[in-house]
């Protein structure tokens, strides 16, 4: 489909989502401000309907003081009476309602003290008349206090209406503009859903359309695909065909080449014997006959016999590395390294190493091959020790993610950190024969057989501090540690 059309969509999506959540928050809001207005509008009404009444309920006691006063009818006493019980209630009533506004709380209280001397001076009436008779009474109400009483009772309640009016007013005017927002935003409502229907209703119109051409094309593109698929599966059928062909006759090669190898080492190594026994014999037999040059030539035969020999069987051991199946089987590292030092016991003892390795896991290899291993770097390390310093090896095993990585490190003569990788070559030498014997070829072994079991060896080193060689194992060969305790082997062991 087009660009256009996908972000269509997804705008159209985000404005279905997201404005009727607006809406609806503002309608909320103007709802709850509305009620709000219209609650304390009511309450501003119906504080000043209480002043109102508790105002009537003063003046009939006022009313009813006077009747008795006249007449001394016990009659005219029932409004006082009633009076007495209405106004306590009626002054709680707009207590309550002021108690959220402090000055009309404050008016309140001067307002309660007012009414309770008017209703002293009313009951000091009354009893004036009911003791000293009419005269005694009179003379009381004359003294005007409790006319005073009531002109503060009237101005504390007049002063308690306006402001709760001007309250009424402004609460009504709020009421009355809320409504007008929350009708606004009801009206904004329907009319983003009327719009938000009718870019629907295009776009699932446009929708349609664009849906029907790509499956047009979808359809043409199918055809067009069957055609092709149909044409790279033929290809690829003969270049298989090809390939296995290819392969078989690799693997005949392979087998050839190794019947080859084994072959021409059997065939080479007799030959070579016979070459270093005659050249014994002969310098046994005559050695006394021949001229120092004669005797020292047929050393130099015999130990470029003895060379040709070590070296046919390095080749065929290496050779072997890539052909021979792995032996897995589970195993504790610590193991593989006790057997390569039994192997290694006289050239420990004869170099005075010493050698000390951690707690070692248990792995899942091949033992042979990783005895191996061991033996070729512990043998390299103390072949290439210092002059007149005993070989000190420490051989460590460290997680690694979700393997473990091993590390054999030496104190000997190191190398420079350029041949990091040469030296891992097949035949590479980094010293001369005469100096440090061998043919260059234990290091690629080693190699080889961490590779066969997925891992990887590498080393680190800098001239005259010695050489730390590292290989891994992934985490398909390794189990659980072994709870062991570090050891050391000393020289003689």
């Amino acid at each position: 489909m087009k660009k256009g059309l996908f972000e269509t969509s997804r705008q159209l999506l985000i404005w279905l989502g997201f404005l009727p959540l607006v809406l609806a928050i503002a309608a909320y809001r103007t709802s709850s401000e509305h009620v709000a207005s219209v609650t304390a509008t009511l309450e501003a009404n119906a504080f000043i309907r209480g002043l109102d009444e508790l105002l009537s309920t003063v003046q009939d006691a006022e009313t009813g003081q006077r009747g008795y006063l006249l007449t001394h009818s016990a009659r005219y006493l029932v409004p006082y009476q009633n009076a007495q019980q209405t106004i306590r209630k009626d002054l709680q009533d707009v207590a309550g309602f002021a108690s959220r506004d402090p000055v009309s709380n404050a008016v309140i209280a001067q307002l309660r003290a007012a009414i309770d001397s008017k209703m002293a001076e009313m009951q000091h009436t009354i009893a004036l008349r009911d003791t000293l008779g009419f005269e005694a009474a009179l003379a009381e109400v004359e003294t005007n206090r409790g006319q005073a009483d009531m002109i503060r009772i009237r101005g504390f309640i007049d002063q308690l209406k306006s402001r709760q009016l001007v309250i009424f007013h402004r609460n009504l005017a709020l009421m009355h503009s809320r409504q007008q927002i929350l009708n606004l935003v009801l009206g904004i409502g329907v009319l983003c859903g009327l719009l938000l229907l009718f870019f629907a209703y295009r776009f699932t119109g446009q929708y349609a359309r664009e849906r029907d051409r790509v499956e047009r094309e979808i359809r043409n593109l199918n055809a067009t695909l069957e055609a092709r698929v149909g044409e790279r599966t033929s290809e690829l059928e003969a270049r298989t065909r090809e390939l296995e062909a290819r392969s078989s006759e690799l693997q005949r090669s392979n087998s050839d080449l190794m019947q080859f190898a084994y072959i021409a080492s059997h065939d080479l190594q007799e030959p070579l014997r016979m070459v270093g026994s005659y050249l014994g014999l002969l310098a046994r037999r005559y050695g006394s006959q021949l001229d120092e040059n004669a005797n020292k030539y047929i050393q130099f035969a015999v130990g470029g016999a003895e060379r040709m020999h070590a070296l046919i069987q390095d080749l065929l051991l290496y050779s072997r590395v890539g052909t021979q199946p792995i032996d897995k089987r589970r195993f504790s590292a610590a193991d593989a390294i006790g057997d390569a030092m039994e192997n290694l016991r006289l050239a420990i003892r004869d170099s005075s190493a010493k050698i000390s390795y951690n707690a070692m896991p248990e792995i899942d290899a091949d033992r042979v091959k990783l005895t191996q291993v061991f033996q070729n770097l512990i043998g390299n390390a103390i072949k290439f020790r210092q002059p007149g310093v005993a070989p000190k090896i420490v051989i460590t095993a460290e997680r690694a993610g979700a393997g473990w990585e091993f590390a054999v490190k030496d104190n000997g003569i190191g190398f420079d950190a350029k041949y990091c990788d040469r030296i891992f070559e097949i035949f590479q030498r980094l010293h001369g024969l005469g100096k440090y014997p061998g043919n260059g070829i234990g290091l690629a072994i080693c190699r080889r057989i961490i590779e066969h079991h997925g891992g990887h060896l590498w080393a680190e080193s800098h001239v005259g501090e010695g050489s730390t060689f590292f290989f891994s194992l992934p985490s398909a060969n390794i189990s659980e540690e072994r709870d062991s305790k570090p050891i050391e082997v000393r020289p003689g062991l």
